[in-house]
């Protein structure tokens, strides 16, 4: 059957235009486009506002955190909604949106590339102890994101993947 929306019609064709090209798959028909990196993902979101149109949301999920849906444990980048009024106005505003995400997936691959980058962004950030940046045991820490990143992955149906953390 054949999607009647001209707002998902078009938000996916944008999509494909500038996040496949970077090796994103979209989550099935939705509006979410994942970037996997086998311990973390990047996710986009092509938010649905109130009304008929689309926002983006851009941000990065650790699968260490052993969850079964699609979180943002760290933002790159929030748009507001961009209003549907008619296909022609529309389509040039959903293929902004595309390079937005695409620019900002890109932002994230350079920002953590390795574990050893998001411990120090982490680090970063207003202090919150008790977390596994702070603990002094490496090979401890890297097996247990090891188990929580393969729970997460089989928890959101994604493939197996190698964990390369370091």
């Amino acid at each position: 059957m054949a999607d009647r929306s001209p707002v998902r019609r078009i938000i996916t064709s944008a999509a494909r235009d500038s996040l496949k090209p970077l090796g994103l798959a979209q989550r099935g028909r939705s509006r979410v486009w994942i970037d996997d990196h086998g311990w973390w993902l990047g996710v986009v979101a092509f938010t649905p506002p109130w009304g008929a149109g689309s926002g983006l949301h851009v941000g990065a999920m650790w699968l260490w955190h052993d969850v079964d849906h699609l979180a943002f444990n760290t933002d790159a980048i929030r748009v507001g909604s961009e209003p549907f009024r008619t296909e022609g106005q529309f389509a040039p505003l959903a293929l902004e949106l595309g390079r937005q995400a695409a620019a900002h997936v890109t932002a994230l691959r350079e920002t953590f590339p390795a574990l050893p980058n998001v411990a120090r962004y982490l680090m970063s950030r207003p202090v919150r102890r008790g977390f596994f940046w702070f603990a002094p045991d490496r090979d401890a820490v890297t097996t247990w994101v090891a188990r929580a990143v393969e729970s997460c992955r089989t928890k959101l149906g994604l493939d197996h993947a190698p964990i390369a953390i370091s």
